[in-house]
C-alpha cells in the first residue's frame, strides 16, 4: 500500500517533465513565414531557423519565443549579421556585412552600433572608435574616406550616411599650398591638415579639378587658429618643399618597370599615426580605362593614401596617388581578386593644374639615385594628413 502512494505522484512528475522538454517542430504561419527548430512550451526555444516573408532568414538561438543568443541573420538583399542577439535585436558583439562589401564589427545595442567598433568599406574606407545610437562619435579616423551612419535593423535595410573623410596630401610651395585628391575634400564644411590626426591646422580649397581628381589647398590665416596649431604651422613651414632650385616634379614621363615609393597616411589610427611609405614599380603607363593622365603601380596603396606623393628613385615626384581597385567588385564581375593594382595621376597633369591655378613649380633636375630611406625623409617633410569634416 505505501508503494502506491509514491507511484501516482511519480507518474505526474514524469508527465510534467515531458511537457517541459524541448521538441523539434516545423511551423508555417499564415503570412507565409516559417520556423523549423526547437520549441518549448509552444514557444521557439533552443536552436532554429526562421524564414521571414520578405526573404530574410535567421539561424541561431532562441529563448522563450525571442531570437536570443548567438545567430546569423541573412537579408534578401545579400546583407548578413553574425553575432549576439537579445530579444529580437542586435545586442552585444557582432559583425554586419553589407552586400556591397561594407563591414562593421563591434558592439551593438537595440539594433544600433553602440560602444567600440570598426566599420570598413568595400573601397578601403575605414572608421574606428566609439559609436552611440548608430552614430560615429570620434574624429580620429583613418581611411581615404570615412563614413558614419546606421546599420539596418533585423527587418530593414537603410544605407549609411557620410560625415567625415580623410586622406593624404603634400606641399608644392613654400607659401603653404598643397595638393590632394578632389574626392578627399569634396563637400567639406571644414578641412584640417597636419603631420598626424592629433596635430591639425585649418586649410581651404583654392582650386579643384574634378575630371582629374585634383585639388589645390593652402593653410588658412594663422590669426584664426590656436597657438598650438600656429606652432605646428611654423614647423611645417620649415619643411615645405621644394626647398631647392632643383624643383619638385619630374619632367620625363613614367617608365615601365621603374621603381617608385608611395607616401601617405593609410590606417593611421590602426597601425601608427605617422607617415608610411611603400615601394614598388610602375606596372603600366596608363590608368583605369586606359586613362593617359594616370599610370599603374604595384606598390601597396591602402585606405588613407589618396592624395599622397609618388616618388621615383631620385626623390622626384612623378605622380599623386589617386585610386585602388575595388577588389570585391572586380572579383564579383571577373571571378578573381586583383592584386597590387593601384593608380597615380601623372606629374605632367599635376603641373598643368598648378599652372592654371597660378602656382608656379619648377621641374626637378635631380638625376642621381638615392637610397629609399633618404626618399622617405623627403616624404616625411612633404606629406600631410588631410581631414574633411562634413
Amino acid at each position: 500500500m505505501p508503494k502506491r502512494l509514491f507511484v501516482i505522484p511519480l507518474l505526474l512528475l514524469l508527465v510534467g517533465i515531458a511537457g517541459c522538454q524541448t521538441v523539434k517542430v516545423a511551423k508555417i504561419y499564415g503570412n507565409g513565414e516559417k520556423y523549423v527548430g526547437d520549441s518549448k512550451n509552444d514557444k521557439r526555444h533552443g536552436r532554429g531557423t526562421y524564414t521571414f516573408a520578405n526573404g530574410n532568414k535567421y539561424v541561431g538561438d532562441y529563448r522563450k519565443g525571442f531570437r536570443h543568443g548567438q545567430g546569423t541573420h541573412t537579408y534578401a538583399n545579400g546583407d548578413e549579421y553574425v553575432g549576439s542577439v537579445r530579444r529580437d535585436k542586435r545586442n552585444g558583439l557582432g559583425t554586419y556585412t553589407s552586400s556591397n562589401g561594407d563591414k562593421y564589427t563591434g558592439k551593438w545595442r537595440n539594433d544600433l552600433e553602440n560602444g567600440q567598433g570598426t566599420r570598413i568599406y568595400a573601397d578601403g574606407r575605414i572608421e574606428k572608435g566609439r559609436w552611440k545610437n548608430g552614430e560615429f562619435l570620434n574624429t580620429k579616423i583613418v581611411g581615404s574616406i570615412v563614413v558614419a551612419g546606421r546599420a539596418p535593423s533585423l527587418n530593414t535595410t537603410n544605407p549609411p550616411t557620410k560625415s567625415v573623410s580623410t586622406g593624404s596630401g603634400f606641399f608644392v610651395s613654400k607659401l603653404g599650398y598643397f595638393i590632394t585628391n578632389q574626392h578627399v575634400v569634396d563637400k567639406c564644411k571644414r578641412i584640417t591638415v597636419g603631420e598626424n590626426a592629433n596635430r591639425q591646422a585649418t586649410a581651404i580649397v583654392v582650386e579643384a579639378d574634378q575630371p582629374n581628381d585634383l585639388a589645390l589647398l593652402r593653410l588658412s590665416n594663422m590669426n584664426l587658429i590656436s597657438a598650438e596649431t600656429k606652432s605646428l604651422v611654423a614647423k611645417l613651414g620649415l619643411k615645405v618643399s621644394p626647398s631647392t632650385p632643383a624643383g619638385l616634379f619630374r619632367l620625363e614621363g613614367v617608365e615601365l618597370g621603374e621603381h617608385v615609393l608611395v607616401a601617405g597616411f593609410p590606417f593611421a589610427d590602426l597601425f601608427s599615426n605617422t607617415v608610411k611609405v611603400t615601394r614598388g614599380i610602375v606596372s603600366a603607363k596608363r590608368g583605369i580605362g586606359d586613362d593617359s593622365g594616370q599610370f599603374q603601380i604595384d606598390a601597396a596603396v591602402q585606405s588613407g593614401s589618396s592624395g599622397g606623393p609618388i616618388y621615383d628613385d631620385r626623390g622626384n615626384v612623378i605622380g599623386v596617388t589617386v585610386a585602388q581597385l575595388n577588389k570585391l567588385n572586380v572579383a564579383k564581375n571577373y571571378g578573381s581578386l586583383p592584386e597590387n593594382s593601384n593608380f597615380g595621376i601623372k606629374a605632367s597633369t599635376v603641373m598643368q593644374f598648378l599652372a592654371s591655378s597660378g602656382v608656379l613649380s619648377k621641374w626637378s633636375k635631380r638625376t642621381k639615385r638615392i637610397p629609399a630611406k633618404e626618399i622617405a625623409k623627403i616624404a616625411q617633410n612633404q606629406t600631410l594628413m588631410v581631414i574633411c569634416h562634413r
